[in-house]
């Protein structure tokens, strides 16, 4: 198939497909895991023909011919047996790749994929689905609208709002530049109006533009999506097209390459019994390496008291926790536009 894409377009197929090949990759190891756990004569005949095939390429290297081949047919055979015996695929090694066409890899020869048109369309629907102020980016990160004041309440009086934010916009930075190698989990927290979530839709933004596909939500949204979809599963003849829809959106959202959710701790109290689906959601992410980053109001000691300890556990366990101080710039600001519109 010969098509002709754009580069942004290009970079979010090629980190599509590569996280998709790794995905399968990290199930098939788990799965091969379960089986060698389960069954170690399985385990322990594939190690016999490992060595066999190792004596067998020595051998021909040597020039030397003897019955080292027939060795390896029976372990062969005998593998092939004990699989069959089990109800266990010859090939269960191999990963359960989405396309079975290309292997996930999106190309066939020098042509795409037909799996591209597919791949297109979710990531389309991923890009849709919630994105960041586009306005918020690096580049209009003004540093002058915090405070250079050091002040006894913020930071312990060792540093100033503007010092900090610098700080924190370095380490933004960094993590945007070693997002691939290292894709970290952060937790934003501090009071209202302090440069949290602009801070991550910097971030956000920075790596969108690079190719990376992610989902950017207010955890009210994500909150009221997983109250719908666990009402739909409830139901007892739910609208399918409804629950498609819900079940589609949750599905990107897990899946997506980095999860950004806005405002942690301000959800309705009506919504405290989907909380479950959080954690499941957290550890889905976090077992499939896939980074989430979060601002709350909330401190980390405080998460057990409006959550639950185990939602506490997992982001003071696993997530980098970045405090933001100082007065809160949104009502000064709202403040600053009333005296002037007075005069």
């Amino acid at each position: 198939m010969t098509r002709n894409f754009d580069q942004y377009t290009k970079k979010r197929l090629s980190r599509y497909y590569e996280l998709a090949r790794q995905e399968a990759e990290r199930l098939r190891d788990r799965k091969v895991n379960s089986i060698y756990q389960t069954y170690p004569e399985i385990k322990e005949l594939e190690n016999k023909k490992i060595q066999a095939g190792i004596v067998q390429i020595r051998n021909k290297i040597s020039g030397f011919v003897e019955q080292n081949t027939f060795e390896l047919a029976e372990i062969e055979q005998e593998l092939t047996k004990v699989l069959n015996l089990y109800n266990i695929p010859l090939d269960y090694m191999e990963p359960d790749y989405s396309c079975k066409i290309c292997h996930d890899r999106g190309w066939i020869g020098d042509s795409y994929c037909s799996c591209v048109d597919r791949v297109l369309i979710e990531i389309n629907q991923q890009t849709n689905l919630y994105l960041p102020a586009p306005d918020q980016t690096f580049a209009n990160f003004d540093l002058n609208v915090f405070s250079n004041q050091k002040n006894p309440v913020f930071f312990q009086g060792q540093l100033s709002p503007q010092e900090a934010m610098r700080g924190l916009r370095t380490i933004a930075k960094r993590y945007v530049n070693n997002f691939h190698d290292n894709p970290e989990n952060l937790y934003l927290f501090g009071t209202t109006g302090t440069g949290k979530t602009f801070l991550m839709s910097c971030i956000a933004n920075e790596l969108s533009n690079k190719g990376v596909n992610l989902v950017f939500i207010r955890a009210v949204k994500l909150f009221e999506l997983m109250a719908q979809r666990r009402t739909l599963l409830n139901s007892f003849s739910p609208d399918p097209e409804e629950r498609d829809l819900v079940n589609r959106k949750f599905d990107l959202i897990n899946k997506t390459e980095l999860l950004c959710i806005d405002d942690i701790g301000l959800e309705a109290k009506g919504l405290l019994n989907t909380y479950s689906d959080l954690i499941v959601l957290l550890d889905d992410r976090y077992n499939a390496n896939l980074p989430v980053i979060m601002t709350g109001n909330l401190k980390p000691s405080e998460l057990a008291e409006d959550y639950d300890e185990r939602i506490q556990s997992r982001i003071t366990g696993n997530y980098q926790l970045l405090m933001f101080e100082g007065p809160d710039l949104r009502t000064q600001t709202a403040k600053g536009k009333m005296e002037q519109s007075a005069d």
